[in-house]
């Protein structure tokens, strides 16, 4: 028998076609094979399918072997009915799937094209990787019907095809073959790409995936000029600022901005957690919060991070009250009282909405039940960097250091044995939360312990630092375990098929949030920097090629907002552009200057200019007319209001737009992101 097909697949070629009502299966023709090349024939009614598959000729040795698939469905005659298309393969081999972009955990539910930001399914074995690929460049130009993929470890079938599919649950796409007329011919397109692993090669490196995906199809679109000209590409970028400041912190600052007393008497102040786009002032419903009126440090919601911003913007634009406000800002951050040097992240207004009414919470609304009373370590080692960033690049302000180094000093007390660190730990005494006990989450203070060390060299800081990114190359990296608050106490919530520590039934894969990624990417390069051990910057660039598949590097024609540079979150949701690109952004400009790799200095600028994609503003004409459309009383008053992401699942988004705007987590994460990416230069 002639053998074609990749080697770690069965040589038998399936193709199911839906017909009244149900998936049926074709047979084939008998194979075409030649050189190089195979030719599979079927009929299907009205239809003559046509399957062909070409393998390139080899390339550079980590090109891999790669093999083009074409799938061509010509009508017969005046044409006929067509509802949905599915080419399967089946894995007859050792390697297993380690990676999708998207989970689907039911029958009947698929990776659809709205998750292929750089989308791959991957397989591997101790000796080699394998990955399918949809050739973006197709899909381009040639989308007519929406294109899937799919592979369930329970029958071993990697599908992919053309379907109409609908967003379920949240989110999930669920198969709804829909029966049109068809006179002209359809086709898609994929690749299979096959590569040796080299000797000592870790399992999940995902860089020979993330490099072809990138020369392929990523790099053309993704060019930039010449190093030379990074300042002025983000100079281009100020307008963005300049409106979101504005917009925060004086047409809206009635809503957005907040200041008051604590008990204590400090006067501190912030821009509120978040605001409706109902709220603008003047209209009558400035006092209808979405959520509890309150000010946030956490992992997402840094108050402290966004007045970062401000005071470097201020100052150099001469905004003197600008720069006080984010004096305010800081004394909020300070103002959190410490038990035990653990303290809180969450201040929430009366139920009148007044200040003078509330009070400190542990931790916000993004918790486990029950977990009211914890503190969470990854908002307080979060708030504690940025405590440390602003007296390095603001103000060396003489309460940061002792109020730092008493929580450090707690900090190193709750590291477990195995160099981990809980998630949730009650200040008041020995509470530990048996959630996330293995997480990414470790990493985030493994980036406190290694800027603490440069300021006030310890050894005992980079110690427990390296035993922390030891856990987690050795625990999380492997297992692909990138779980965190986000995955399951956020809006994509558990339900029984996403359970806390379980992997999905269908795939055997985790569900993951990239937050982990990019926390993981960070500290293994500050590590690096501290320890100047290779094997640390080596072990970064892994993780920091699996974040790179949730980097959008095209540009799809079925959204009508820019895409390219953009980022994703996890693998059970489906929002685009989300604000946390802006975090990316600066990572990948550390790695290019680390290791002089062109494709991260070009990933760091799309990134960063993605992170203004979805402001309302003049800049964005195609984001302007949905907002415009959406919420019909905004105008230049509004410029700067800036939803955190696109196609966010709440119930209340219209055309892939929500209702509300987060200063700390959209406009002002990024223009924070934008001040300090320009302090690199």
């Amino acid at each position: 028998m002639t053998r074609m097909l990749p080697e770690w697949l069965n040589e038998k070629l399936g193709m199911r076609w839906h017909r009244e009502g149900r998936w049926n299966e074709l047979e084939f023709d008998k194979a075409q094979y030649m050189a190089d090349k195979a030719i599979w024939t079927a009929d299907a009614g009205d239809f003559r399918i046509e399957v062909k598959l070409d393998w390139e000729p080899k390339g550079r040795e980590r090109d891999g072997k790669v093999a083009s698939f074409e799938v061509s469905l010509t009508p017969i005659g005046g044409g006929g009915e067509f509802a949905g298309v599915q080419l399967y393969l089946l894995n007859d081999s050792p390697l297993r799937c380690v990676w999708k972009p998207h989970l689907s955990p039911v029958e009947n539910t698929v990776v659809g094209d709205k998750s292929f930001r750089s989308p791959a399914m991957i397989f591997e074995d101790s000796e080699s990787m394998a990955a399918l690929v949809p050739d973006l460049d197709h899909i381009q130009n040639r989308r007519s019907v929406p294109q899937m993929m799919d592979y369930s470890s329970q029958d071993r079938t990697l599908i992919y095809g053309l379907c109409d599919y609908a967003e379920t649950g949240h989110v999930y796409y669920e198969l709804t073959p829909t029966p049109r007329m068809l006179s002209e011919a359809l086709d898609f397109r994929f690749y299979m790409v096959e590569w040796k692993k080299e000797s000592g090669q870790r399992d999940k490196d995902y860089r020979d995936v993330e490099s072809f995906l990138w020369n392929r199809f990523g790099a053309e679109r993704m060019a930039v000029p010449a190093v030379e000209d990074t300042k002025n590409q983000l100079s281009a970028l100020e307008p963005y600022a300049n409106h979101a400041y504005e917009w925060a912190l004086d047409r809206w600052k009635d809503v957005t901005w907040q200041q008051f007393k604590t008990d204590d008497g400090t006067e501190v102040g912030g821009v509120v957690f978040l605001a409706r786009a109902k709220q603008k002032p003047g209209f009558g419903s400035e006092e209808e919060w979405r959520e509890p009126k309150s000010l946030w440090n956490q992992a997402w919601f840094c108050s402290l991070r966004t007045a970062y911003g401000y005071a470097l913007w201020g100052r150099e634009k001469g905004r003197s009250d600008w720069v006080e406000k984010a004096e305010l800002a800081l004394n909020f951050a300070l103002s959190a009282p410490q038990t035990n040097g653990l303290f809180p992240g969450y201040y929430q207004a009366g139920e009148d909405n007044r200040w003078e009414t509330g009070g400190w919470l542990m931790s916000g609304p993004r918790r486990p039940a029950g977990h009211e009373t914890y503190v969470h370590l990854l908002d307080s080692s979060w708030t504690c960097y940025w405590l440390l960033k602003w007296y390095r690049d603001v103000n060396p302000d003489a309460r940061i250091l002792p109020y730092v180094s008493k929580y450090a000093k707690r900090l190193l007390e709750l590291q477990r044995p195995d160099g981990s660190f809980p998630a949730w730990v009650d200040p008041s005494g020995d509470g530990i939360s048996p959630f996330l006990l293995a997480s990414p989450e470790s990493s985030v203070h493994v980036l406190l312990m290694c800027l603490l060390h440069q300021m006030r060299p310890d050894s005992a800081l980079v110690a427990a630092a390296e035993d922390a990114a030891r856990f987690v190359v050795g625990n999380i990296v492997p297992e692909g375990r990138w779980e965190d608050f986000e995955t399951y106490w956020s809006c994509s919530k558990q339900w029984e098929g996403k359970q806390y520590g379980q992997t999905d039934a269908r795939s055997g894969l985790y569900n993951q949030c990239n937050f982990g990624m990019y926390w993981t990417a960070e500290a293994l390069k500050d590590l690096y920097s501290v320890t100047r051990n290779m094997a640390w910057l080596d072990h970064g660039e892994q993780v920091l090629a699996e974040a790179s598949l949730y980097q959008q590097i095209w540009q799809p024609s079925y959204f009508p907002i820019p895409t390219v540079g953009g980022f994703g979150v996890m693998n059970s949701d489906d929002e685009w552009n989300d604000a946390r690109q802006s975090l990316f952004a600066l990572t990948y400009w550390d790695y290019y200057r680390l290791t002089g790799n062109e494709s991260y200095r070009a990933r760091s600028l799309w990134a960063m200019k993605a992170s203004f994609y979805m402001m309302y503003c003049p800049e964005n004409p195609a984001v302007k007319e949905i907002y415009e459309r959406v919420h019909p009383h905004f105008d230049e008053r509004d410029y700067g209001f800036h939803m955190e992401n696109f196609n966010h699942h709440d119930g209340t988004p219209v055309d892939g737009l929500g209702e509300f705007t987060i200063f700390d987590w959209g406009c002002g994460a990024a223009s924070a992101s934008l001040a300090e990416f320009r302090s690199k230069l």
